[in-house]
């Protein structure tokens, strides 16, 4: 797939959506939590059926420890986003957006995009379109969060609009970037490990909070299902 189309789509999913959600505001919380729910799962499905895959084609011990990187490096980033970058907030009581949560998204956001580059010519180039249809998915429930939640903590709607731009032209930077740092290409299969960690991560951590009081949800359960089914579906597509 074209890189222009590739950065338009990252983009645009994520600016439209986000700016969507400034101006309406949600009325339906448990859709939000079982939109959430499904691509949480469809993104587990997909680091399992196809990530995980890929980065021990050639098996290599070092590969398991950069996934372990990955996954640790997304601990650290938690400690800053707060639940920020996958479509939880803990604010402690504090109703304003600090800082270090918004820069926190923003480096996640560099850094899961950049294995698309990497992807480019590689034997599985397949993988690539997985990857970026996964990455949406994961986006847009954050994007929906983020909008809504700038749009009530922000008088000024311009504010809110500057969050959202920044958010979503930070995908389209680490793949521009990815595509410029030569050694990222040497290395595509430990760093493409990195990313799969950080999926890892992202993706148990919203099947497990979407799981309130250790309650059997059955939309949830349901939604969660359809992603992994979806996951499935198109694994076998391919």
């Amino acid at each position: 797939m074209n890189t222009i189309v590739v950065q338009s789509i990252l983009f645009f999913s994520s600016f439209v959506v986000g700016v969507l959600f400034i101006n309406i505001s949600i009325t339906n919380n448990k859709f939000y939590k079982n939109l959430l729910s499904f691509s949480g799962a469809f993104l587990f499905g997909l680091t399992i059926l196809h990530f995980i895959p890929e980065v021990f084609h050639d098996f290599q011990p070092m590969v398991g420890i950069w996934i372990l990187l990955g996954f640790s490096f997304q601990i650290v980033i938690e400690f800053l986003t707060q639940g920020l970058d996958h479509g939880h907030y803990h604010s402690g009581g504090k109703h304003k957006l600090s800082t270090s949560a918004i820069i926190g998204l923003f480096v996640h956001s560099i850094f899961e995009a950049s294995p698309l580059a990497v992807h480019e010519g590689h034997h599985h180039s397949d993988t690539s379109e997985y990857f970026l249809w996964g990455l949406v998915l994961h986006k847009i429930p954050v994007a929906i969060f983020l909008g809504t939640i700038v749009s009530k903590l922000f008088t000024k709607k311009t504010y809110a609009y500057l969050i959202i731009l920044g958010f979503s032209l930070m995908a389209p930077l680490g793949l521009l970037l990815a595509q410029e740092i030569e050694f990222l290409h040497q290395y595509h299969q430990f760093f493409m490990a990195f990313v799969v960690g950080i999926f890892l991560y992202i993706s148990t951590t919203i099947l497990y909070e979407i799981n309130e009081n250790h309650s059997f949800n059955t939309y949830k359960f349901i939604a969660i299902i359809i992603g992994f089914t979806v996951a499935i579906l198109s694994s076998l597509a391919g």
